[in-house]
């Protein structure tokens, strides 16, 4: 079973626990959220797969997951990319947005964003994970998020995570 990064309420590492037992017993985690822009600045969004329980067949940022006992932010981005999309990236071509806490769902989120080439029909989509991608302008998302012209979307605080990206 999956072993999430267990932190206290200041972000500081706890042992690892399963993740059923992160969930049951209501502890904090971290979590990373990860928006992938092509080099027209459109934005790989992705729509969760029907099978997942939270928010299933809902659209998301490019990327987003649980960070592992062993990752960092950074390390647990990298692997939640490669894992969801296919796509490889090196730790240090992620460019850091904020860490926030959301007190709401007991999370720290690493927001990250990403710039690349993306054909998104190469894109190697996780099958219990994602239903399907697609890159979406600025403007249409923003309308879909920050002010919530469709009910589609996940809202996990996504319209805090990225308003500045999208100005």
């Amino acid at each position: 079973e999956e072993l999430l990064y267990v932190v206290d309420e200041f972000n500081e590492k706890i042992k690892p626990q399963p993740r059923h037992k992160v969930f049951k017993k209501g502890l904090w985690r971290r979590t990373t959220h990860v928006w992938i822009f092509d080099k027209k600045g459109r934005i790989l969004c992705q729509r969760r797969s029907f099978k997942k329980t939270v928010g299933p067949g809902l659209w998301e940022s490019s990327v987003a997951g649980h960070i592992g006992p062993e990752d960092n932010y950074f390390t647990g981005a990298v692997r939640e990319v490669k894992e969801e999309t296919g796509i490889a990236i090196d730790p240090k071509d992620l460019k850091l947005h904020k860490i926030y806490k959301d007190h709401d769902r007991k999370e720290f989120i690493g927001v990250f964003y990403h710039q690349v080439d993306i054909d998104k029909d190469n894109i190697k989509m996780e099958e219990d994970e994602v239903e399907e991608v697609k890159l979406i302008d600025k403007k249409t998302l923003k309308n879909y998020i920050v002010y919530k012209k469709s009910n589609s979307w996940i809202t996990y605080g996504y319209e805090k995570e990225i308003f500045a990206l999208l100005d």
